[in-house]
């Protein structure tokens, strides 16, 4: 049935895990459709590189070799856009029909489509993709299909997002092992699923988020989604029938990461959950979290069935920042207290992420963070990185208004090449004074520094040398702290089973 209907070719990028197009490649399949997927190059949060000549190659002569009815790029993101542009311009001159979907298509589909793509498809695609299929192949009208967006004799046609499944159960799951995948990365093809010699598995529980953070695209997502589509969670049946498969099909897998941004916390979804995934999975596991929703009696229940790591975004320490720039309403005490609840629950790892040193905050704002940093219940890792300014964020115009770019400045910086946005995510920038209260803050996250650290807030700049030095330890305790962490994981997965 698949091969009569014919073949799709889906591409996620920067991503062998990406859940977008193992999602469509598993609703595609069920209407009778044969998928390949393409992994096109793997996450790099350091040093990533645009494709290179000879991927494009590469991935061309697969496709043509599929000889597909339609391509469908899962744009999640704009800080890849060169390496996405690249391969669309490849498609469309072997006049393939392209159609592109995720977050950033969604929000901006005349990106593409005034770069000659045919069809974009807004938010949830499972549905709309498997109805543009059909209609390709069979040449008919595309006019009735929910969430499309078109051009039409040199005019934007486009369909409201309607037909999303509130309950995503219906969506089942995701391709856990896709079975006509390869993958592209270091001038090579490598045929099969990349993600099954993984150790760690990436699922999710729900979609969207319930917060308004400025610098993120969730909050204009669901501006765009039909009303009561903003957050919606699976079962505990569909979660687990997920991880019981990613448990058969990845044979090293030791650790599960949920990657919802809040873990789900409906009434009686969390004493199911741990109910059973101790009895079927019996594996490490780590949940985001926010500091208004951490609940001690929620953490000490996953605490005993595995819950190993909680990742909470904080931003920064000071109120103005947080309140005023970034959109996020929790206070310092809530901070404070959620920190508290974390250490006290008896999860083994807390890791904590802060946005520093970008226009809007001032040495004394980094001061607050340091201030707060060290009033915080530990032990616990920092992540503390620059912030990027991505498209359709609420912080954009607020950026632009407040003087820091020219609207022509931010074009620059949003859409530059992928080594320079990344390079401005981790730079550290700032003044000698505003450096070492940088580094203060991160040496706070090691008790064996602590006191020297605090011994130097009087006036860092008398102790500057000092600073760098502890800086620099610092920094080798992270990498080995790194290698101390995965080991625990895999011993505690090994005692698990």
């Amino acid at each position: 049935m698949a091969e009569e209907k014919g073949t799709i070719v889906l591409v996620g990028f920067y991503n062998i895990k990406a859940l977008g197009v193992r999602y469509l490649e598993s609703a595609l399949k069920k209407n009778g459709w044969r998928v390949v997927t393409v992994f096109y190059k793997n996450f790099n949060s350091v040093r990533p590189k645009p494709t290179t000549e000879k991927e494009l190659s590469l991935f061309i002569e697969r496709v043509k070799r599929e000889n597909p009815v339609l391509v469908g790029l899962s744009v999640m993101s704009s800080m890849y856009l060169e390496t996405v542009d690249r391969l669309v311009d490849v498609l469309l001159k072997e006049n393939i029909t392209v159609v592109c979907g995720g977050a950033y298509a969604t929000m901006f589909p005349d990106y593409f489509l005034s770069r000659g793509v045919k069809y974009v498809i807004r938010s949830d695609g499972e549905i709309p993709l498997s109805m543009l299929a059909e209609a390709v192949k069979d040449g008919a009208s595309v006019a009735e299909i929910p969430s499309l967006c078109r051009m039409e004799d040199g005019e934007k046609k486009e369909t409201p997002i309607t037909g999303l499944e509130m309950d995503i159960d219906k969506y089942g799951l995701p391709a856990i092992r896709c079975e006509h995948a390869c993958y592209i990365e270091n001038d090579t093809l490598t045929e099969g699923d990349p993600q099954l010699g993984t150790r760690s598995y990436e699922i999710i529980a729900s979609r969207g988020c319930p917060f308004t953070c400025s610098y993120c695209c969730c909050i204009n997502l669901r501006r765009l989604m039909p009303k009561g589509a903003g957050v919606r969670t699976r079962s505990v049946e569909s979660v687990m029938e997920e991880l019981n498969e990613a448990k058969r099909q990845c044979k090293k897998l030791v650790f599960m990461h949920f990657y919802d941004e809040i873990f789900p916390n409906l009434p009686g979804w969390v004493d199911e959950f741990c109910r059973r995934y101790p009895e079927e999975i019996h594996m490490p596991f780590t949940i985001w979290s926010h500091p208004k929703m951490v609940n001690a009696e929620m953490l000490a229940k996953l605490q005993k069935v595995g819950l190993t790591e909680v990742i909470m975004g904080i931003q920064s320490g000071s109120d103005r920042i947080r309140h005023d720039v970034f959109h996020r309403y929790e206070t310092r005490e809530d901070i404070i207290k959620a920190t508290k609840v974390i250490s006290e629950s008896g999860v083994f790892w807390a890791s904590y992420d802060f946005m520093v040193q970008h226009p809007f905050e001032s040495t004394e704002d980094l001061k607050d963070t340091y201030r707060l940093v060290k009033d915080m219940y530990g032990p616990f890792e920092l992540q503390l990185h620059g912030l990027n300014f991505l498209p359709g964020t609420d912080i954009v115009p607020m950026a632009i208004e407040a003087g820091y770019f020219t609207e022509e400045e931010m074009e620059k910086v949003m859409y530059a090449p992928m080594d320079d946005q990344f390079g401005t995510y981790w730079q550290r920038t700032g003044d000698r004074e505003n450096m070492l209260w940088y580094k203060m803050t991160y040496c706070l996250q090691f008790k064996s520094l602590r006191d020297r650290v605090i011994r130097c807030e009087d006036d860092p700049l008398a102790h500057g040398d000092e600073i760098d030095r502890m800086y620099a330890k610092a920094q080798g305790m992270a990498k080995r702290r790194y290698y101390y962490k995965k080991a625990r994981v895999v011993l505690k997965s090994m005692r698990m089973r």
